[in-house]
């Protein structure tokens, strides 16, 4: 998160520098701020830059992906007459992830329609979650372990 930070502060210095700021200046700005962020990071043995970047577009292809599908799911139930729900309250281990993991996948999991972490337990090992649609809460355990494990590899890793 520092190098991508970083790479966004190099492409505001090189608008300043450059007195310009249209938005295909900022993209080269930003081009130029990779390629020394990923020079820096591998010479600071900080692994690969470029790596991370495209794990987080990964990401938020996938996190887009399941936005769509919910808000689709959403619609059809208003819609429609006929009552697909099965709400249910479920929980949701947290125990290995820092308190930073846990907020960001308590986030995720409250923005996309039908799901909403309603509570953590006061010894921080559990989420309490309200899902419109878990007709199986194996299953719907398992997405959300799919989306902790794409979360954790592409923004905490």
């Amino acid at each position: 998160m520092k190098q991508l930070t970083f790479n966004l502060f190099l492409a505001v210095v090189w608008c300043l520098l450059t007195a310009s700021f249209s938005a295909w200046n900022f993209v080269a700005g930003a081009l130029v701020g990779a390629a020394v962020v990923a020079v820096y990071s591998s010479v600071a043995g900080q692994g690969s830059y470029f790596k991370r970047a495209w794990g987080l577009v990964a990401f938020a292809g996938h996190f887009v992906k399941i936005l769509t599908k919910a808000n689709i799911q959403i619609a059809w139930e208003i819609l429609t007459p006929a009552h697909n729900q099965s709400p249910r309250i479920l929980r949701y281990p947290v125990d290995g992830l820092s308190d930073v993991e846990k907020t960001t996948l308590a986030n995720a999991i409250t923005l996309t329609p039908g799901t909403l972490v309603v509570d953590i337990s006061p010894d921080g090992k559990w989420l309490y979650l309200h899902c419109m649609y878990a007709q199986d809460p194996a299953s719907t355990l398992a997405e959300i372990d799919d989306l902790a494990l794409r979360l954790r590899k592409a923004v905490f890793s």
